[in-house]
């Protein structure tokens, strides 16, 4: 019998998901794609001379019994030392059955989670959840605290994912704005009831926390890493303008740690190798090319979860794991979960396609 497919939209994702959920089906797609290398292409990325920018992702999780893509649009407007986006538009999903390539949904909009139903972030909820697989992989597993650079919605998805993973108690949150600092423990702390504490400086974010996370839009550095102490933990999100540069837009490349923080890691995990090289990232491509580090240091999250390479292996060392960009197994996984919670609530439109 041939299923007719799904059109899911904006007002059918608001907390449809719980992040425990899916922190796990984006855990389960990065393990099939580490079993199998066809699963994921690389994110590619077109410019408009405007700063309109336009994003596509390929994936394939079989065991969700889905493949497809994700795409979305934004335009883009580079600043001396952040990225803004006058306008995002909705992300959409395109999901085919993986046995016999069948369309089986098409899904307009932010899927938003179940504790932070109006937490709009496009892509928000599979970045964190991604962010969330590499650290658990790597931090340590008695890490209580964090400290954590961004107080937009990235850095409240990224707590709240964080917290499926480890058991948090007390959160540090340093933002150059202090009125932002204030309003995200003003809205996090009764979500999470964990101890959320403001700092005005990027040096108490580091200094005596188990790990560091930064979910900003930074252009530069946004800490020393001759701060970091042994058995830390960074998990950065920030993600590539390599277009934005060669188009003329912008100056620089982004990124949000320095040299020092590779430096000092022992142990490099990283989404994609093949991202970075083919979007020449500025804090992973360009130390390379420094020599820095070695392309053969860095470790595929979906690797370690295949079982092909390990994390880390000693509690003293300062680990390191850049979620350098959206894969498509990450959004098909996420986007086969949310189909799945459509269909049991009877929400959604049938396409008579």
């Amino acid at each position: 019998m041939i299923m007719k497919p799904l059109l899911i939209q904006p007002q059918d994702l608001k907390g449809i998901v719980g992040m425990e959920a899916a922190v796990e089906a984006v855990r389960a797609g990065f393990r099939e794609w580490g079993e199998n290398p066809q699963l994921n292409a690389p994110r590619r990325r077109i410019h408009i001379p405007t700063g309109v920018r336009v994003s596509v992702h390929q994936g394939g999780v079989p065991a969700a019994g889905a493949t497809g893509l994700m795409t979305h649009c934004e335009w883009v407007k580079p600043m001396a030392e952040e990225q803004v986006y006058p306008r995002l538009n909705h992300p959409v999903i395109v999901l085919y059955d993986a046995a016999e390539g069948e369309l089986k949904g098409i899904i307009i909009g932010e899927i938003t989670c179940a504790e932070l139903p109006d937490n709009i972030a496009v892509t928000g909820l599979r970045t964190a959840a991604t962010s969330a697989v590499g650290t658990d992989l790597l931090a340590r597993p008695d890490a209580t605290s964090l400290g954590l650079f961004a107080a937009a919605g990235q850095a409240k998805n990224h707590l709240l994912a964080l917290m499926q993973v480890r058991k948090l108690k007390d959160v540090r949150v340093y933002s150059r704005n202090p009125e932002n600092r204030r309003k995200f423990v003003d809205e996090m702390g009764p979500v999470t009831n964990l101890n959320i504490i403001p700092v005005a400086t990027p040096k108490e974010a580091v200094r005596g926390v188990d790990m560091v996370l930064a979910a900003t839009n930074s252009s530069v550095p946004v800490f020393d890493g001759n701060w970091l102490e042994p058995g830390q933990h960074v998990t950065t999100i920030v993600g590539s303008n390599v277009g934005l540069v060669k188009g003329g837009f912008t100056a620089a490349k982004r990124r949000e740690i320095d040299d020092k923080t590779l430096e000092r890691s022992q142990v490099l995990g990283i989404v994609s190798v093949q991202q970075a090289i083919q979007d020449e990232q500025a804090d992973i491509y360009d130390p390379v090319q420094r020599g820095v580090i070695k392309w053969e240091q860095l470790i595929e999250i979906g690797e370690i979860l295949a079982g092909k390479k390990e994390g880390r292996t000693k509690a003293d060392q300062i680990t390191f794991y850049k979620n350098n960009a959206g894969q498509g197994v990450a959004d098909v996984a996420l986007g086969a979960l949310v189909l799945e919670q459509v269909k049991k609530k009877g929400a959604g439109q049938t396409l008579n396609v």
